[in-house]
């Protein structure tokens, strides 16, 4: 009787280091992930260590920095667009529907410009929108 206890001790022991262990493991995976979105997000990716990068790491350092902002610029570029024809095409719609449209639009612009401007207004209605010259973003109330 003693021996089968201590067995079930032993066991039970050995299943909590395993569980230990994976959590352990857990928070591994945790922390390496937030060093790869340091690594995304830093200025230099080549090494860690200042004084030993050359001219052309460097080089190639700014030039992923510069690609990232420019993807941000097109991507916020392409979020106004959509904010203006979203509220240029719901110039007459009621105050609630133009608000949700111009939400979305600013959100997801490339997805609504593509998708609810271009082929559900202009391809399926036959709606082409007439954008106003005097504002960028008319929002009357």
């Amino acid at each position: 009787m003693v021996s089968s206890n201590s067995k079930k001790n032993n066991s039970k022991k050995n299943n909590s280091k395993k569980n230990n262990s994976k959590k352990k493991e857990k928070f591994n995976v945790v922390e390496s992930s937030y060093t790869d979105l340091i690594d995304l997000i830093s200025v230099s990716y080549t090494q860690s260590d200042r004084s030993k990068i050359t001219w052309k790491e460097q080089l190639q350092d700014y030039g992923i920095l510069f690609l990232k902002y420019l993807f941000l610029v097109v991507i916020l570029t392409l979020n106004f667009l959509g904010l203006s024809v979203s509220l240029n095409c719901n110039a007459d719609q009621e105050m609630f529907h133009r608000i949700m449209s111009a939400i979305f639009a600013f959100f997801f612009g490339f997805v609504y410009l593509i998708i609810n401007y271009y082929t559900y207004k202009v391809l399926s209605q036959g709606k082409i929108c007439k954008m106003d010259r005097e504002k960028l973003f008319p929002f009357k109330t």
